[in-house]
């Protein structure tokens, strides 16, 4: 089962950052190119400039933007703006945010090192595919840098809340940081340093396994990573840095975990046409038209959307077209169960919105084959339905599919199966913000148990 170990983290300097705000960044994969730009010019030691730098003229293979990331890095180090604890620690993060208008919640974590297993040996398990170009895109970043620029967010299960406990029992006394970012979100973290508080919680995680919630792409690059540092260094150790992965951890048992549903938004569907998809889409599913008008599009979208969301355990799937004049609901009939597509489908995969989208309505009813649905330049992703329907009237793209989100006790049950979702099955939010740790990968040096 998982072996996790602490860290000594660098951090950024406050004397000499002063607002955590300005520096820190969501991962990678979330940032749009408009906001890769707000992000460089927000300030010149922001995140951005480590984990998604800017191509530039003449960049090669030897100069490029991994190598100004890490020559960044470098330069961070020794001007003090980036400072590495002394002590190895477990540091213990709230996030405190609005779910909604009308609920706040918390959702508790920590920072750690994860020992690197392979998938198959159950300590640490995926439910979602990875993009190839997405994974040599990190792996080259993180062999400029040797470091986890950014952490992997996966859950465990606790709900006695040993864990929660024994880290709040170990923090230091003031906080890391303290601050409200620009959308409104609280952060806080301590350091947890005392020995025994630390191999506590060491060895209360050996019996859970850890499940992955986001960062597919970035555990699977670290350990793509392992492997060519453990090549370049035969003669190192079971304990040596590289042989760790940087993570967030968080109780899946806690009230403060929130997962969006993800929307599927298709540049281009040339073989989508509304009228004739619903007539054989009613086939399998009731359809519920939801017409407006512009006097009362607001009104109709808020209905179309309780309706969407009153699922519970059927499997709702929304549609919507710009210019049709109308939202559509469909409703997948109850007597559909031995429809061959269900039937070769492991009964965890069956329960999954996503899954009913992506196999009967996209590849069945739509014809669209994988290489469309593994395109990450056709198909987009978004986790808010009023922002979706927007970028469909805009032009941005030409329909959009809207889903519930995927549950977690769904994603325990698929993980536990070693089955995979389709790709962006789950969102968790808040993200986990780049800038908090960083974790420095020494190919010389051992974790601290």
């Amino acid at each position: 089962m998982p072996e996790i170990a602490p860290l000594k983290g660098l951090l950024y300097n406050l004397k000499l950052i002063g607002n955590m705000d300005k520096v820190i960044t969501p991962p990678f994969d979330v940032i749009s190119p408009e906001e890769q730009e707000m992000y460089h010019k927000r300030h010149p030691y922001n995140m951005i400039r480590l984990i998604l730098g800017q191509h530039k003229p003449g960049d090669n293979e030897e100069h490029n933007w991994y190598s100004r990331a890490a020559e960044a890095l470098a330069a961070w180090q020794s001007e003090g703006v980036l400072i590495q604890d002394s002590k190895p620690a477990f540091y213990d993060y709230e996030i405190s945010y609005q779910e909604s208008p009308n609920l706040s919640k918390t959702r508790q974590g920590f920072l750690c090192l994860v020992k690197l297993q392979n998938f198959s040996h159950g300590s640490v398990l995926p439910h979602e595919r990875t993009y190839e170009a997405t994974k040599s895109e990190r792996l080259k970043l993180m062999l400029a840098c040797n470091a986890n620029l950014s952490q992997v967010f996966a859950l465990y299960p606790d709900p006695t809340h040993i864990v929660k406990q024994s880290l709040h029992q170990g923090r230091e006394q003031g906080p890391v940081f303290n601050f409200t970012d620009s959308y409104g979100i609280h952060h806080r973290m301590w350091r947890v340093t005392r020995a025994e508080v630390i191999q506590k919680v060491v060895e209360c995680m050996r019996d859970k396994r850890l499940y992955i919630a986001d960062g597919h792409h970035r555990y699977e690059t670290a350990l793509n990573y392992q492997k060519l540092i453990q090549q370049r260094h035969p003669e190192r150790g079971e304990r040596a840095l590289f042989n760790y992965v940087f993570m967030y951890l968080a109780d899946m048992h806690q009230e403060g975990l929130s997962i969006l549903p993800t929307h599927r938004m298709f540049v281009q569907l040339p073989q989508f046409q509304m009228d004739s998809f619903l007539a054989r889409a009613a086939d399998h599913f009731e359809v519920e038209r939801f017409p407006f008008d512009e006097a009362e599009r607001s009104q109709v979208f808020r209905d179309f959307l309780a309706a969407l969301y009153s699922a519970g355990d059927r499997h709702y799937i929304g549609v919507y077209e710009s210019g049709a004049g109308q939202f559509v609901l469909l409703k997948l009939r109850d007597n559909v169960g031995h429809e061959s597509w269900l039937a070769q489908l492991e009964p965890p995969l069956q329960k999954l919105d996503v899954v009913v989208l992506t196999e009967l309505v996209l590849k069945r009813l739509l014809k669209v084959d994988e290489r469309t649905l593994n395109d990450e330049t056709k198909i987009k992703y978004r986790h808010d339905a009023l922002e979706a329907v927007e970028e469909v009237d805009r032009g941005l793209f030409q329909v959009a599919f809207l889903l519930n989100h995927t549950k977690i006790e769904q994603l325990q049950e698929v993980a536990n199966s070693a089955l995979f979702m389709p790709h962006k099955s789950t969102y968790f939010y808040p993200k986990v913000i780049d800038g908090s740790v960083l974790n420095l990968l020494d190919p010389n040096e051992d974790v601290q148990l």
